[in-house]
C-alpha cells in the first residue's frame, strides 16, 4: 500500500479489534512462530505477554505491528484466519484487495501486443488464488456469488473455423489456430474441461452444440462456456459452408428448458466474428503503419444462406422442466467481438484483438476480479487497437450484454472446501 495507508488499514479497525480478538497471545504466537522470519521478536512477544489485561495485550501488539513495515496487514489477516477470528480479517480484507489490484501485472504496452509481449503472456501460468487470499475469504461462500467450487468447474467448448469451402466467398482465418490454444491452455488454468471442434459446417454448429447441450459432461457443472471462432455476419456466425447460424439458435439449447442442468448456473458465450461489414475509422494513419489484422467478416445479405431451413423452433418452450426456477432467460452472458453490424479484427501471427485480451485480462486478473469487471478491461484493450488501412485507422470496441444475477468468479487455484489446486503448488 502506497505511503501510511497499510498503517490506516489497522488504526481504522484499532478499537474493534481491542474489543473483538478473542486471545491475542495466539496471535502473537502465529506471529512469531509461524510465519518466516518472524514478524515479533522474542522480546516483543514477551512485552506483550507481560500486560495483564487482554484490551490492553492486544494495544500493545498494534502498536508493535505499526512499527514493523507494509506487510504487516498481509501478516495480521493470516494469523487472524489462523486462530478462529475471521471477523477481524474481514476488517482488513478491503485493503489487502486493494494492494494486490494495484500490484497487478502491468497491462501491454499497446494494443494489439507486440509478439514478444504476446508470446510471454502465453507461456504464462493462469495466476492461482491461495486458500486464505481476501478474494476467497470475502467472495467464496457468498449468496450473491456463483457456486464455484467443483475441482472440474464445467464444460468450454470451443468450435474454431479456420478453412473456409470454396465458393463461399469467405477467406480462411489464419491466426485463428493461436486464438484456440491459448483460449485452451486458459480454461484448463481455471479448471474447466475443453472440448475443441474444428472446422464445422452451419448444420455442424448446431448439431454439436446441441449434442453438448445433452451430454453428460454437462452435468455436475459449475459453469459452461461456449466460444466460436469463426466468420460471421448480420445474421449470426458462419459455418465453413457460408450458412449462417444466430447465436439465439445455440443459446436456446442451455435454456432451463431444454437443459435443466444448467439451471440457476452461469452460462457464458464469447463470440469472435464480424457482425456486419462497417468500418468506423478514427484519425488518419501515418503512411509508414505496417497493417497486420484482418476482419472476420461473412456474407452481408439478408437472402443467403441461414438457418430458416433448420428446424430450431424445437427448442422453444418443449417439456417445460419441473427444475426451471428462472427465467429462461436468466444467468446468461454473451460477448461479442465488436458491436452490431461491425467488423471484428484478427492478427494473423497472434490471434484476435478480442480472444487475445480475454487471455491477457483472465490470465493475470481472475484471481482478484469477478467476470463482468474483466470484461470491462476487454473492452478497454480492444478499444486501443487501430487497424491501418487505405490511410485510415479503424477502431472496435468488444461489448457483452448480461442477465447474470450474481457475480462470477473463477476463483482460480482452490476447490472445495478451500483447498489449494495441485497445480499451484510449484
Amino acid at each position: 500500500m502506497a505511503g501510511d495507508e497499510w498503517k490506516n488499514a489497522i488504526r481504522r479497525n484499532y478499537s474493534y479489534f481491542k474489543n473483538n480478538i478473542a486471545d491475542p497471545l495466539d496471535v502473537v504466537e502465529y506471529l512469531y512462530g509461524e510465519i518466516t522470519p518472524p514478524v515479533l521478536t522474542d522480546n516483543q512477544k514477551e512485552q506483550v505477554k507481560a500486560e495483564n489485561t487482554t484490551s490492553k495485550r492486544v494495544g500493545k501488539m498494534l502498536d508493535i505491528l505499526l512499527r514493523r513495515g507494509p506487510r504487516v496487514p498481509q501478516y495480521l489477516y493470516q494469523a487472524f484466519m489462523e486462530t478462529s477470528n475471521p471477523e477481524c480479517a474481514e476488517k482488513l480484507a478491503p485493503y489487502l484487495l486493494q494492494q494486490e489490484k494495484e500490484a497487478l501485472r502491468k497491462d501491454p504496452s499497446e494494443w494489439p501486443p507486440p509478439q514478444e509481449e504476446h508470446r510471454a503472456m502465453a507461456k504464462d501460468h493462469v495466476t492461482y488464488l491461495r486458500p486464505n487470499d481476501p478474494c476467497c475469504y470475502m467472495q467464496y461462500d457468498s449468496d450473491e456469488v456463483y457456486s464455484m467450487k467443483r475441482e472440474r468447474r464445467g464444460l468450454v467448448f470451443i468450435i474454431n473455423n479456420e478453412q473456409f469451402l470454396p465458393g463461399t466467398n469467405l477467406s480462411n482465418r489464419f491466426g485463428t489456430k493461436f486464438d484456440r490454444d491459448n483460449l485452451k491452455n486458459l480454461f484448463k488454468g481455471l479448471h474447466f474441461e475443453v472440448i475443441v471442434k474444428d472446422n464445422l459446417t452451419g448444420k455442424e454448429i448446431i448439431d454439436e452444440t446441441k449434442y453438448v447441450s445433452l451430454s453428460d459432461k454437462i452435468k455436475d457443472s459449475d459453469c459452461f462456456i461456449l466460444i466460436i471462432l469463426t466468420h460471421g455476419d448480420d445474421q449470426g456466425v458462419c459455418g465453413i459452408d457460408g450458412v449462417s447460424v444466430p447465436v439465439t439458435t445455440l443459446t436456446e439449447m442451455f435454456e432451463p428448458n431444454n437443459c435443466p442442468d444448467l439451471n440457476e448456473k452461469p452460462k457464458i458465450f464469447l463470440i469472435q466474428a464480424c457482425r456486419g461489414v462497417k468500418k468506423e475509422a478514427v484519425n488518419p494513419a501515418s503512411s509508414s503503419g505496417k497493417e497486420e489484422s484482418v476482419g472476420d467478416g461473412g456474407k452481408n445479405s439478408l437472402g443467403q444462406d441461414s438457418v430458416d431451413a433448420v428446424d430450431s423452433d424445437k427448442f422453444a418452450e418443449a417439456n417445460i422442466s419441473a427444475t426451471k426456477t428462472v427465467h429462461s432467460k436468466a444467468d446468461f452472458l454473451i460477448a461479442y467481438s465488436t458491436p452490431e453490424g461491425s467488423l471484428s479484427w484478427r492478427k494473423t501471427n497472434s490471434g484476435s484483438w478480442f480472444m487475445q485480451a480475454v487471455v491477457w485480462i483472465f490470465k493475470y486478473e481472475a484471481h482478484l476480479k469477478d467476470l463482468v469487471e474483466m470484461l470491462g478491461k476487454v473492452n478497454y484493450l480492444v478499444s486501443k487497437g487501430k487497424a491501418s488501412d487505405g490511410g485510415y485507422h479503424y477502431v472496435t470496441v468488444s461489448n457483452y450484454h448480461s442477465s447474470l444475477r450474481k457475480k462470477l468468479y473463477f476463483f482460480p487455484g482452490i476447490y472445495g472446501d478451500k483447498r489449494v489446486h495441485p497445480h499451484c503448488l510449484n
